[in-house]
């Protein structure tokens, strides 16, 4: 019997014919009527250094205000999420990173009090999906902050973030990609293991490494 692969942890991206984008940009008070009535899709992303932890940005708007959030945004119409996680990565630390090098964490929907847009107080519903990449070294030496988006950026440990239990600093989203983050990743040596035949003691024991962050 061949041992067993994890199953693909890929978003699937279909297009019917050829699609073209209008490139069509509204402006805000038109934005800000399409929000009242549809949810907007958004990519973001957890970009980690060498050791794991996660570059988290300080929002400068709404939604999120204040709060340390993911580097990322909203989807522009014909993108892939990777190529949305690029366009984003490239804006908000001035770094291409190639979407192959994005991989898939988790989804979640959320339903935010407040918007950038007028009025203000009829807040904005968004669905996400969450990619995270390694950024090497040099990258990060030479990264650069969207000061337009964020008050500061600086790496969290996942153990930093998630003993952050005030939602005005991190809120929820962030802990639970950040623990997926962490499965994903000790699940994929998991696999790995048994791929390559380790013992039944090997893989119980990186089976409940990786389900401490289940």
């Amino acid at each position: 019997m061949p041992a067993p692969t994890r199953p693909p942890t890929r978003h699937h991206h279909f297009e019917t014919g050829t699609y073209k984008p209008s490139g069509l940009f509204l402006p805000d008070d038109e934005y800000g009527r399409a929000l009242d009535a549809l949810v907007k899709g958004c990519v973001d992303c957890l970009l980690t250094n060498e050791k794991g932890e996660v570059l988290l940005g300080l929002r400068k708007h709404e939604p999120a205000k204040g709060t340390w959030w993911y580097i990322g945004g909203r989807m522009r119409t014909g993108e892939t999420v990777e190529e949305t996680a690029r366009r984003h990565a490239k804006r908000d630390i001035g770094i291409e990173i190639d979407t192959e090098r994005f991989r898939f964490v988790t989804t979640s929907t959320m339903n935010w009090e407040f918007r950038v847009q007028e009025p203000a107080g009829n807040g904005t519903c968004d669905i996400n999906v969450v990619l995270a990449a390694t950024l090497t070294e040099e990258e990060i030496a030479r990264k650069t902050m969207c000061a337009d988006e964020y008050l500061d950026q600086k790496f969290w440990s996942v153990e930093d973030i998630l003993a952050v239990t005030d939602e005005k600093v991190i809120l929820p989203p962030i802990h639970i990609s950040a623990k997926k983050m962490v499965w994903s990743e000790r699940e994929d040596a998991m696999y790995a293991a048994v791929a390559r035949g380790a013992d039944d003691a090997e893989i119980a024991r990186l089976a409940r490494r990786a389900y401490e962050f289940a």
